[in-house]
């Protein structure tokens, strides 16, 4: 339990004040009133977040991952990816669709893959995305 809280006092302030929920975001108002009819009605489309650095594109999604699954579920179910770490059609093609494509027995719905600053992405792995079922 020590080491757990060791890990967070040593985080990042972004990281350690990131809100959990939804209702914990401060503005977007009417995008988090769109997610969360999203996840009420268990139809949640593919969504492109841009704008500026520093306004709450990553919270908000997380938010939303957080949201949708129990902590032991999150990591079976959402695949989070910084596209600026390794940009490559490799990764797009071993990581993501094996992901997408393994089925959970534990849990019914969908997977979450979020790539963080996609547009860092090489033009293959985008194609490759798209190509993606």
């Amino acid at each position: 339990m020590v080491q757990l809280e060791e890990k967070r006092i040593n985080l990042p302030w972004v990281e350690k004040y990131r809100p959990n929920k939804l209702d914990e975001l401060v503005s977007h108002d009417d995008i988090i009133k769109t997610i969360n009819k999203f996840i009420k009605d268990d139809q949640f489309p593919h969504l492109l977040f841009y704008g500026p650095p520093g306004t709450g594109k990553t919270s908000t999604i997380l938010a939303c991952a957080k949201q949708l699954y129990t902590p032991s579920e999150y990591g079976k179910m959402v695949l989070e990816l910084n596209a600026s770490d390794d940009r490559g059609i490799k990764i797009v093609q071993n990581a993501v669709q094996t992901f997408a494509s393994t089925r959970n027995m534990f849990h019914k719905g969908f997977k979450l893959v979020i790539l963080d600053e996609a547009d860092a992405m090489t033009m293959e792995a985008q194609s490759c995305l798209r190509r993606s079922k």
